[in-house]
């Protein structure tokens, strides 16, 4: 199992593999996880003028950020421009496609469903060793026919759009619903509803001083792409200083605490406390029972309830 804590994105010697494609590099940081293939995350970076045809999954999500550069997009026959600081959500049966427009574009990825890392050890595999068997009908036929549903689609006639009428594109103001609390703002960026009820990925805004701390031991997996600021991350008693471009990924039953010493922005890509529903409902008890606020016992049975195993995290305990 790989347990390394903080990863630095743009550190060569934390990568676990690294395959130059000619048209494109692609950094492996995560490789998938579980009965889910959860949390795999890499870095693509794209020569200019390169193009990923017209297409669609039978299964599984996809997730991009564009940590830099700009990238044209159709999706579902709507064409736009993407920019860094946008966030990209593929559902299956979604048909999309991508030109990138500007020389080292950085496509940073967040699959489920998808063993992505394996499929480009494969393709890197055939392409090393046997080239020319991709001329074999026969062999072409058993390398792609996986049961995926995957489909290669023809270019479409598409609809230039503005991007923010596109529901698959996330821009950086963009939330389905934002919480705030005492040093912390939510945005919430790709829901469970969209990700076969596996996880939820969040846009944290934490103020300096901000601290939260797990520390009932449990199942989730925490994993948080750090894009401003530094957080130091204390895990079992060893800290972490993580800043801008690092990954933090905690295994279950590891107890640790979040500080921010300078204010931070993260995207929590683990997803695996149900926020929304928790947020939801803390709203709720704080208008019509604002007296259960004040038992602290009960309010932590409430947060587990939703796999939440934080001590406080900024919420409010007593009625105010």
């Amino acid at each position: 199992m790989d347990e390394r804590i903080l990863i630095h994105m743009n550190d060569p010697e934390e990568w676990l593999r690294s395959w130059d494609e000619g048209t494109q590099v692609v950094n492996d940081f995560i490789l998938p996880r579980g009965r889910r293939l959860k949390d795999e995350v890499s870095d693509t970076i794209y020569h200019a003028g390169t193009e990923v045809p017209y297409h669609q999954h039978g299964r599984g999500t996809e997730t991009f950020y564009i940590a830099r550069g700009s990238v044209e997009c159709v999706i579902r026959g709507k064409r736009f421009i993407a920019e860094a600081g946008d966030m990209i959500h593929i559902p299956p049966y979604t048909p999309h496609g991508f030109k990138f427009l500007e020389e080292g574009t950085i496509w940073r990825e967040l699959f489920q469903d998808i063993d992505m890392a394996q499929g480009i050890y494969e393709k890197n595999s055939v392409n090393g060793r046997h080239i020319e068997f991709r001329q074999d009908p026969e062999f072409m036929n058993m390398y792609l026919n996986d049961g995926t549903e995957d489909l290669t689609r023809e270019p479409p006639v598409a609809e230039a759009v503005d991007k923010n009428q596109v529901h698959e594109l996330r821009s950086s103001e963009f939330g389905f619903v934002t919480y705030e609390g005492d040093g912390w703002r939510l945005r919430q960026k790709v829901g469970r509803w969209e990700c076969d009820g596996v996880k939820e990925v969040w846009q944290a805004s934490l103020e300096q001083g901000f601290t939260v701390t797990w520390d009932y031991p449990n199942q989730n997996w925490e994993l948080y792409y750090i894009t401003g600021g530094k957080i130091r991350f204390t895990v079992e008693g060893k800290e972490y200083l993580a800043e801008k471009d690092c990954l933090v990924h905690i295994p279950p039953y590891h107890v640790h605490t979040m500080e921010v010493l300078e204010n931070a922005e993260l995207f929590d890509y683990g997803g695996e406390t149900r926020l929304l529903e928790l947020l939801e409902d803390h709203a709720s008890i704080m208008k019509n029972q604002p007296e259960k606020l004040k038992d602290q016992e009960a309010m932590t049975r409430f947060l587990h309830k939703y796999r939440c195993y934080v001590t406080h995290a900024g919420m409010t305990y007593e009625n105010e």
